[in-house]
């Protein structure tokens, strides 16, 4: 039965009667409030019908200090006083009103007054800190705004302490939040069975009461997405919905409607361990995966990462990645960021690596490693930043419950890949790289990096604003990870993607003296006095040198370590950028993590420089690469050959260093175009190899060796469209 009036309309007529009754033309209606929650309905309405408004805001006695002269309604928000005897002329010549809001609502209700009662009483039962919340309930149902309720609507609200749908109610909240009043607790439970709930006809306990509703609720989903429900119980079979419209489960519904915050402390009701509603249906469900897309029950969970385990195990990677990735939509989507979340976003990756290391070779000719590596699009560079990626993912699986399955498993998947699989890649990598220099020419019609300022002086020499951002080892993932992070902030920009093949061996010094630009350029490295050195037009480049000739050359010479925004004004900026080298070098702890760090941090550099300053052209380029290697590794320390005049870690370099040296020999049969008929150089391949006379320190951070992820580079072209 709906109510037929709202509160103002009956605050109106209490008035308007007393009014008529009184004995006086113009009377004082005494209002007596208990609780006071009708201040404002009163003074409204008082003044809506014509009368003055006074409330006495310490002691009635406040109201004969100023006598009233017209109609007036005195509010006092307090029970009615016996001991007040100078109301009494008030009480024979004008009226008295004794409404509090629980009374004032029943008469809401006219055409069911009888069980209109159990709303006054709800307000005067309740204890002195639950009638504020009755009383907010009773306000904001009656006020007139969106509608009238029906009393069983309104009934239920104020024994859910303002919540409309019992179901969800318990679902949410639980038993801490049940009233304490038996009587109320059999109230709500007989509103669940109303809708439905008939697991919980005749429970008097709360938490039966909650763990009924809730695995009826999770059986009720579990239907939705599938399950047979005559495998469950008959008190638990959800009844097929007659309405009309988008008619969802229960839980569906509820967890669509909560915040992030409460969504994260659902997630840990619904798929904890210890509230495994359906196991005993779950756990011998032929397909788990037919019902993946019901976010509840922790017995689903754990089924679904078994079977998902034991499908990867069997090389299916493929069905692993595309199950992996909806198990994490449906979770991101329902509860947001939670260890389940990311524990099933990792197992994406983990499956779409394990494809990359079993496929790579398919992607194209072994013979060209540069295409096959370099390929911006196919290239097996991202395995490389699928490694990276999945590293710098952590260790999801710590923070779920021991219990669930993942927690015994995926650090192992993990492992396996980042230190087993991807090692042998590497090394088969590096074996191709040495069959390619060995057969002669090996990189024959491919962009060389000491090339690249003289096949760009028609945009270096044209008058063009240019600015150039020389990362130190950016290897060709991260580089794409910058160029993509301009295409998301700067859409107006073109940007091009190009592999270029570095300097060997890929030092710092060798890289970033081969990408000084010039107006003449020719680019050589010689042995000087048993060193190894890098020579510009006969001269050695040092970073002094370098400085200089840019400056001269008419460049803005600006390092990341310095604070100098000046130079940015210059029409030709060339900007150093060495953190991530120092970083691989220096904190080998946790590197991945570092280098997410500095990506992040380059690129809003760039991204700021470019959006500022208007350039008509810009590159990120790179003087060499690295090789993240496993975290548990055991190197092999070798011995370098007696002709080697200079010795580092990963390569030798000479005049008289034959075939046999370790590694794989560069000299003038390889035909790299800069290296000096006499200087022969042995360059290691084995990523786990280092020369043992120089120690073996930098055990996970590799570069200097042959492999492609240290000498074949992506530059990023970035122009105005």
């Amino acid at each position: 039965m709906p109510a037929t009036k709202t509160l103002p309309r009956c605050a109106e007529d209490a008035i308007e009667t007393a009014i008529d009754k009184a004995a006086d033309e113009d009377p004082v209606v005494l209002w007596w409030d208990d609780g006071g929650y009708l201040r404002d309905i009163v003074k409204n309405v008082s003044h809506s019908v014509g009368c003055e408004f006074h409330a006495a805001e310490q002691t009635p006695l406040e109201l004969r200090a100023d006598a009233p002269r017209d109609r007036t309604v005195w509010y006092v928000p307090q029970a009615h006083s016996d001991d007040v005897d100078w109301f009494k002329d008030v009480e024979n010549t004008g009226g008295v009103v004794e409404q509090h809001i629980g009374k004032l609502a029943a008469r809401c209700f006219e055409n069911d007054r009888i069980q209109a009662a159990s709303i006054r009483t709800a307000y005067e039962d309740a204890d002195v800190s639950d009638r504020e919340q009755v009383a907010k309930t009773l306000f904001r149902e009656l006020n007139g705004e969106g509608g009238l309720p029906t009393l069983q609507g309104l009934q239920t609200k104020i024994v859910l302490n303002g919540h409309d749908d019992p179901v969800q109610f318990v679902l949410e909240h639980g038993a801490e939040n049940l009233p304490d009043d038996s009587d109320d607790l059999l109230k709500i439970r007989d509103l669940l069975v109303d809708d439905g709930v008939t697991a919980v006809e005749g429970v008097t306990d709360e938490d039966v009461l909650v763990t009924r509703t809730r695995r009826w609720a999770v059986a009720e989903w579990l239907v939705e997405e599938g399950l047979d429900k005559s495998l469950l119980d008959a008190e638990y079979r959800p009844e097929s919905s007659s309405g009309l419209g988008i008619s969802r489960p229960e839980l569906q519904s509820l967890l669509s409607k909560v915040d992030s915050e409460r969504a994260e402390e659902l997630a840990h009701v619904y798929l904890d361990p210890d509230a495994r509603f359906w196991h005993d249906v779950l756990r011998t469900y032929d397909d788990p995966w037919e019902l993946a897309d019901c976010p509840v029950d922790a017995s689903l969970e754990h089924e679904l990462w078994d079977e998902w385990t034991q499908s990867f195990h069997d090389g299916d990677y493929e069905t692993c990645a595309t199950r992996a990735s909806t198990r994490h939509q449906r979770l991101e989507t329902t509860y947001g960021d939670v260890p389940w979340t990311c524990v099933w976003e990792q197992a994406v990756e983990v499956a779409k690596l394990a494809h990359e290391l079993e496929t790579w070779e398919e992607r194209g000719d072994t013979t060209d490693v540069v295409d096959l590596y370099g390929d911006v699009d196919e290239g097996t560079w991202q395995i490389d930043n699928a490694v990276y990626n999945l590293i710098i993912s952590g260790e999801p699986e710590n923070d779920l419950p021991e219990e669930h399955p993942a927690t015994a498993t995926l650090d192992d998947l993990r492992t396996s890949l980042t230190e087993s699989r991807y090692l042998d890649y590497l090394s088969d990598l590096g074996d191709l790289v040495v069959d390619q220099i060995e057969d002669g020419s090996p990189f024959v019609g491919e962009n060389y990096a000491h090339q690249f300022f003289d096949q760009e002086q028609e945009h270096l020499q044209s008058g063009q604003s240019v600015a150039l951002f020389i990362v130190d080892a950016l290897r060709f993932d991260l580089a794409h990870e910058l160029a993509e992070s301009v295409r998301r902030e700067l859409p107006g920009l073109e940007v091009d993607e190009t592999a270029w093949v570095g300097t060997l061996p890929s030092d710092t010094e060798f890289g970033k003296a081969a990408l000084t630009p010039g107006s003449k350029f020719s680019f050589n490295i010689e042995l000087d006095d048993g060193e190894l050195v890098p020579e510009r037009n006969g001269r050695e480049i040092t970073n002094y040198q370098r400085e200089k000739m840019l400056k001269d050359d008419g460049w803005s010479y600006i390092m990341q370590s310095e604070d100098d925004e000046s130079g940015w004004s210059n029409t030709r900026v060339a900007y150093y950028w060495n953190d991530l080298d120092k970083a691989g070098e220096k904190e080998l702890t946790d590197f991945e993590a570092l280098f997410s760090d500095r990506i992040e941090k380059i690129s809003d550099i760039i991204c700021e420089k470019l959006d500022q300053g208007e350039w008509d052209r810009a590159y990120i380029l790179a003087d060499h690469g690295f090789v993240s290697l496993p975290q548990s590794i055991d190197l092999d320390g070798i011995y370098p050959p007696d002709e080697a005049e200079q010795v580092t870690r990963r390569w030798v370099a000479g005049t008289e260093i034959d075939e046999d040296a370790p590694g794989v020999l560069l000299d003038e049969n390889t035909h790299l175009g800069y290296l000096d008929d006499d200087t022969k150089i042995s360059v290691l391949a084995d990523p786990i190899q280092r020369f043992r006379n120089q120690g073996i320190p930098d055990a996970r951070f590799y570069h200097g060796g042959v492999l492609p992820q240290e000498f074949v580079l992506n530059f990023v072209t970035i122009t105005q469209e």
